[in-house]
């Protein structure tokens, strides 16, 4: 066998390895990906404004209605901030932990829309379920 047909299938070899191996994490991302919890910013804004013990005020500016929502349960603070008569439109959301922030929206930043569904914290996701 000559030299260059080794190198050919030393190479070839090498190639399928590293197909291999990347094709395996792909598949593990998306399935990571796949398997998290999912929300959309209405739903977690509903949860808030809707739960029992969610402290509300209400407040005008300039002519506008705004509402603000504060919820706490168990070492998890909720916040959320509408603005419109009936709090139509969402301006802020946050959820905290005493580890930091799990989740953050801001309507200014145009990151998310209201009805995209978003990966959230699993520690999040098993407080609203």
């Amino acid at each position: 066998m000559s030299e260059v047909n080794q190198f050919i299938r030393d190479l070839t070899t090498k190639a399928k390895e590293t197909f291999s191996t990347t094709s395996q994490i792909v598949k593990e991302k998306i399935n990571t990906v796949l398997h998290k919890p999912m929300a959309t910013i209405d739903d977690l804004a509903q949860y808030i404004s809707t739960h029992p013990n969610t402290s509300f005020d209400t407040k005008e500016f300039l002519g506008f209605q705004y509402h603000f929502y504060h919820l706490k349960i168990d070492d998890n603070t909720f916040y959320l901030e509408t603005k419109g008569d009936h709090g139509d439109y969402i301006l802020d959301l946050s959820v905290s932990s005493p580890e930091g922030i799990l989740f953050e929206y801001h309507s200014f930043e145009k990151k998310y829309d209201v009805d995209d569904k978003i990966p959230i914290p699993a520690d999040l996701a098993d407080i609203i379920q």
